[in-house]
């Protein structure tokens, strides 16, 4: 069975998010599409705007993605690097034939051949680099302006070009596929038949209804609850203002100049947007400050994360399929293990912890409990 495999977040699933996955299956004569999709936090550090086992069933109603499996936490809020690691490596160990993801360029050469240029183990490019944060710029600018500088093979100021592109660095044994990215930019707000995710959600925000996506979509999201940074904020501020400075320290993201900013932040301001506003840099990128925010209030450390291989992982979960899922997950159980219920492996008590966090402030926790919750299928048959 040929599966391409998509790494995504379905933020929820729209309309952009079908047609990349009608052309990928078309392109690469897939059997079958299998996403692996973020859980409960997205990579920028964002609560997601539902649960994840909701997005995974909307996704698979759209009729054009067949399984959707789980990027786990320690994966999913990373930057882009580490992010796009760990889904190549799910896409390879389940034996995906290609890997397809949407781009602002649309065509695949530039990538692989960005990527064999292998401009980060460059001397000029780490110079430019270290130039770029003693200015002042975040990791990911700074990264972004050494690129630029360096190459004209692929624009990599552009959010999709550079997930590809780290796509591209990860990519082993899977083939690789990309379609040029149609309708709204990433952090476009207009409205229309295709429109960015953020632009979904925003319209949610002000209008309490769901437009530009996908009948089925839609049609499964009915009834879900949806959430935004807003709803978590007043958990993260407690957390700021009761926690020793040295304990805060111990969390994932948290240095000894950051800690006393977010402090005072969370003392002076009631609201996210004037927190964050007030507490992000250059260096301190909103990005950057949101991800450090979902480590405190997962009560994610250093240690935890000290160590981590984003290129190894011991299991699969599934998390929604269809027919062709099923199918698939008997092929992948051969390669890797399939853990469809709750087990105590570290990983899923971790899920179980990220869950909560989660699931409590939306008053929503015994609905949403890890061991509560099973795949979902939309096939004929669960035998």
């Amino acid at each position: 069975m040929r599966m391409t495999a998509i790494i995504s977040e379905y933020n929820p699933f729209h309309n952009g998010h079908l047609y990349q996955a009608k052309i990928a299956r078309q392109e690469t004569d897939a059997d079958l599409i299998v996403a692996v999709m973020s859980g409960t936090f997205t990579q920028r550090g964002e609560p997601a705007f539902t649960d994840k086992w909701t997005r995974a069933r909307a996704a698979v109603a759209s009729g054009e993605i067949d399984l959707v499996l789980e990027l786990p936490f320690y994966f999913a809020v990373q930057r882009a690097d580490r992010f796009s690691l760990g889904g190549v490596t799910i896409a390879e160990v389940i034996g995906a034939s290609t890997l397809s993801f949407g781009s602002e360029c649309g065509e695949i050469e530039p990538f692989i051949a960005a990527a064999a240029e292998n401009q980060e183990a460059h001397p000029r490019y780490q110079e430019l680099l270290q130039l770029g944060l003693a200015r002042g710029l975040s990791s990911a600018a700074a990264a972004s302006q050494a690129f630029k500088a360096m190459t004209t093979t692929l624009d990599l100021t552009t959010p999709n070009n550079t997930l590809g592109y780290y796509y591209a660095r990860a990519a082993s044994t899977i083939s690789l596929h990309t379609t040029k990215r149609i309708g709204s930019g990433y952090h476009d707000l207009s409205v229309g038949d295709i429109m960015s995710a953020t632009a979904v959600r925003a319209h949610y925000a002000h209008h309490r209804s769901l437009t530009g996506l996908p009948k089925q979509t839609a049609e499964a999201l009915q009834n879900s609850v949806f959430t935004s940074f807003d709803v978590y904020y007043p958990f993260i501020r407690h957390r700021l203002l009761t926690t020793p400075l040295d304990d805060l320290t111990q969390f994932n993201g948290m240095d000894a100049s950051l800690v006393p900013r977010l402090v005072e932040g969370a003392r002076k301001n009631d609201s996210f947007e004037s927190f964050l506003s007030a507490v992000k840099t250059r260096r301190y990128t909103r990005t950057s400050i949101q991800r450090t925010l979902i480590y405190l209030l997962t009560s994610t450390t250093k240690q935890e994360m000290y160590g981590l291989s984003f290129d190894q992982i011991d299991f699969v979960r599934p998390l929604a399929f269809n027919d062709k899922g099923r199918q698939a997950l008997r092929e992948i159980k051969q390669r890797i293990p399939v853990i469809s219920t709750f087990e105590k492996h570290p990983w899923l008590i971790k899920e179980s912890q990220v869950t909560a966090a989660y699931a409590v402030p939306l008053a929503r926790y015994d609905v949403l409990e890890e061991h509560r919750r099973f795949a979902y299928f939309s096939g004929k048959s669960s035998k």
